[in-house]
């Protein structure tokens, strides 16, 4: 295999992590969805579908290994495939947290989330768009711009932080509403771990860029 051709190999990688980040943050987006609206069928789809995340990790992961054991890339190149396996091990968490809230829209179908509709739509997209940055960032190899986008993280975790004592404090009079509101904490955990992952991402791209491996948040 010419060097072009671990390069053409790597891009096809590179390719399918960019897939993933796409059925990762549709399926982020529908199980909210889902979670509002009730919608236990678009629930129930949600779980089946993550799966197709699972699969396009674990090609990935097959695609890396075969290319270091046959072709003996250089440093480089090997930095390349490292980073690329760490993010969609991220991507693939990212999958599981969007599945975890459609299991908790099936377990729980009286949940209310009147309680914390706006503070659930306003973390939710700003998860999405972290993802969506973080993904540009890496596949830009912009280290200065992943730098800058780790001020997001801190954001997401002030926003999951006053959801959850707005979400106490209302629910405090209703024993039912505060059975729930345990349920409706998990939910915004869930988005709080998506921005770490997310901010994982961006020191992989620092690292790619720099060849050293920084903490960011």
């Amino acid at each position: 295999m010419t060097l072009s051709s671990i390069e053409l190999t790597i891009s096809h990688m590179n390719n399918n992590l960019l897939r993933m980040g796409f059925l990762v943050e549709t399926q982020l987006k529908r199980a909210l969805r889902a979670l509002i609206e009730k919608d236990m069928k678009l629930a129930e789809q949600i779980i089946k579908e993550d799966v197709q995340i699972n699969d396009l990790m674990r090609e990935i992961e097959d695609e890396a290994i075969r290319l270091i054991a046959t072709q003996g890339p250089v440093a480089s190149d090997l930095r390349n495939i490292f980073t690329i396996i760490k993010i969609v091990t991220d991507l693939e968490r990212m999958g599981d947290h969007a599945k975890d809230i459609a299991k908790i829209t099936l377990q729980n179908q009286e949940i209310l989330t009147d309680l914390i509709n706006e503070e659930l739509d306003v973390l939710g997209k700003l998860v999405m768009k972290f993802i969506s940055a973080s993904l540009d960032s890496f596949v830009a190899k912009d280290r200065e711009k992943s730098l800058e986008l780790t001020a997001m993280d801190d954001e997401i975790d002030t926003l999951t932080k006053e959801g959850i004592l707005k979400l106490y404090e209302r629910a405090e009079q209703d024993p039912l509403r505060l059975r729930l509101a345990g349920e409706l904490q998990f939910v915004l955990k869930y988005l709080e771990r998506n921005g770490d992952h997310a901010t994982n991402i961006c020191e992989w791209t620092v690292y790619i860029v720099t060849g050293q491996f920084k903490e960011l948040n």
